[in-house]
């Protein structure tokens, strides 16, 4: 059995204000995988919502027994140094491996080729720091910013984020496919993203105008999103999450490479989480509107399923997701409704 751990947010891990985050995976011979993600969060006197304080000891337990073991591996073995690039020859340099990129000009070239700025974020990367979201992946991209307004997930490109625009500015692709919608355009980056991180092989984020390729909505930049192949997958793969706030999370997926270069990969996720109990909001304080408070409207709730089947160079995939979510904020609350 190998135990790999994962914790994220190092000057955070131990402190008793902000929370302890940890990410553990259990993989076993067989190739079944068992991914819990725990988020545990004490302040001062707060009760820890959704699990008996009991059952919040005892996954405090195992996760601080898995995470040691976990970390005394890594430890043990340090990542090895990047090569000191002054100190190769010039044959050296030239066997030197580049990263390359799709997306830039519609045929695979390297990063220093491309005629934009280029940012890639790998599946191993996405592990590491513990991203559950596309938001979350694009939020550590250079020059790119998240905002939340507890309905969507809106991106900001270079300090422009446009209120209402929806990400519409920005064209985002699965597989080099547009996945913005027709009505308002709009980018589905947050929850409602069909496709689960766990999923992800890359992240090709091209920044600046490419209308003169892929038309409308790259304004800002172009998002491609590569997922993995079925052969990828190491056969069944099944995996669940808990956390703080009632959350829950379970996905399975299957994939294999079969004779004559054919690939098949199946995956579906459900995700379900009653947010925080209680949000007050002081533009609401009035007795026709409860003084305030939302009482149990952040909850979030999806499904989505995800199937590709790949021959040579030859693909299908196809996708469906979908999402209820809670508005505590009241953003469509007219005058006189109450």
């Amino acid at each position: 059995m190998k135990v790999d751990a994962i914790a994220a947010s190092p000057e955070r891990r131990f402190s008793h204000s902000s929370g302890i985050d940890a990410v553990t995976k259990i993989r076993f011979e067989s190739g079944m995988m068992v991914d819990m993600r725990s988020r545990l969060r004490s302040r001062s006197g707060a009760r820890l919502p959704g699990l008996a304080p009991a059952k919040w000891i005892a996954t405090a337990g195992l996760l601080v027994i898995l995470a040691s073991s976990g970390l005394a591996q890594n430890l043990a073995q340090p990542d090895p140094p990047p090569p000191d690039l002054t100190q190769l020859s010039l044959r050296q340099l030239m066997e030197v491996k580049i990263e390359t990129v799709y997306t830039a000009s519609k045929h695979e070239q390297k990063v220093t080729e491309a005629p934009s700025s280029v940012s890639i974020v790998t599946a191993d990367e996405i592990q590491k720091y513990g991203h559950r979201t596309l938001a979350d992946i694009l939020r550590s991209v250079r020059g790119l910013y998240v905002t939340y307004d507890r309905n969507y997930h809106y991106l900001g490109v270079r300090g422009f984020n446009r209120p209402g625009d929806y990400s519409s500015r920005v064209l985002l692709l699965v597989d080099g496919q547009r996945l913005n919608d027709n009505v308002y355009d709009s980018a589905p980056i947050g929850t409602e993203f069909p496709v689960d991180v766990d999923l992800i092989e890359r992240v090709e984020v091209i920044r600046g105008p490419s209308s003169s390729l892929y038309g409308n909505n790259a304004f800002w930049g172009v998002i491609n999103v590569i997922t993995k192949r079925g052969g990828g997958l190491p056969g069944a793969e099944a995996s669940g999450e808990m956390a703080s706030y009632d959350t829950y999370k379970g996905r399975f997926s299957y994939g294999g490479k079969f004779n004559h270069d054919l690939e098949l990969l199946l995956s579906g996720s459900i995700y379900d989480s009653l947010g925080p109990r209680r949000l007050y909001f002081q533009e609401f304080d009035d007795p026709t509107t409860s003084y305030g408070l939302a009482d149990r409207l952040d909850y979030d709730r999806f499904k989505s399923l995800f199937a590709m089947l790949t021959y040579q160079d030859f693909s299908l995939s196809a996708a469906f997701s979908s999402r209820e979510k809670g508005i505590p904020t009241a953003a469509w609350l007219g005058n006189g409704v109450q």
